[in-house]
């Protein structure tokens, strides 16, 4: 798939390399920070990664010096036409609309059956921050600063990275990160698993990010995508109602076509080659 621009002036762009689709904010001179008009772009175009059908993982990237430095704070972004007004009643309802419209996005992205994996390198703050906990895997290159800074802001954190962050790092570690708003660096990040792997310099990072992506694509889809179904299902579900759903999703591919090539390759030392079926 050739490259697609998914937003108003390509801020948000959505290509496939093989079995894998990249989604990349493309807003460098701002630091890709986010307002409506990019939240809109990213929706489009994790709409073009599900539905496009030859990619099996997706990567989301960030263009230019930094990942996502977070919320836009320049008068570009329509929601501080909210926040310069005499607080009304119509007023707060309109901005509870956007923030619900916002948090759905990040769910989109959440739970697209694809696997994601979030190359994050510069800056990931704030909203960039709330963005990459909806991925399932996260890398990161040794400069990279994380924060939650809302707290020293005046606001709060709201479209999901409040729920998201203890599932990743654990209350105690969640709670700090919001209530303190300090930056902190890639190796805390790691230590806290809220990274999976911290890389030496963003060319690594990329290279690192692509290879992993390349080993999910390469895998059988119906399996990879079973999991993470089930994944997502646990998340909501009791232990007893997710592993019913996991021994249903499980008994969905068995048998495959794709079972019997992995299990033919495997014994024949050789890389399987997948369809989906």
């Amino acid at each position: 798939m050739s490259n697609e621009k998914s937003g108003r002036e390509g801020l948000v762009t959505y290509h496939r390399d093989g079995h894998i689709g990249f989604i990349t904010l493309n807003r460098p001179d701002k630091r890709n920070a986010l307002n409506p008009v990019v939240w809109n772009a990213l929706d489009r175009a994790i709409g073009m990664a599900e539905e496009d059908g030859e990619a099996r993982v997706v990567l989301l990237r960030g263009e230019g010096e930094s990942f996502c430095a977070g919320l836009d704070l320049t008068p570009e972004n329509e929601l501080f036409s909210f926040v310069n007004k005499p607080p009304d009643a119509s007023q707060k309802i309109q901005f509870f609309k956007e923030v619900r419209k916002t948090q759905d996005i990040h769910t989109r992205l959440e739970r697209i059956l694809k696997p994601t994996i979030a190359v994050i390198h510069g800056h990931c703050l704030g909203a960039g921050l709330e963005l990459v906990l909806c991925c399932d895997i996260r890398l990161c290159s040794q400069e990279t600063v994380f924060a939650f800074p809302e707290a020293k802001l005046g606001f709060i954190t709201d479209v999901g990275g409040l729920q998201r962050l203890p599932r990743v790092v654990g209350r105690g570690h969640a709670k700090e990160i919001a209530f303190r708003g300090h930056r902190f660096d890639a190796n805390r990040a790691l230590a806290i698993n809220l990274v999976n792997d911290v890389f030496p310099d963003r060319e690594t990072l990329e290279k690192k990010g692509t290879d992993m992506a390349e080993e999910i694509g390469s895998n059988p889809p119906l399996a990879v995508q079973g999991a993470k179904e089930v994944f997502l299902f646990d998340e909501e579900a009791s232990l007893e109602e997710s592993l019913e759903y996991n021994a249903a999703r499980s008994s969905m591919i068995v048998p495959s076509e794709d079972l019997f090539e992995a299990v033919s390759a495997y014994m024949q030392k050789r890389k399987g080659v997948y369809k989906g079926a």
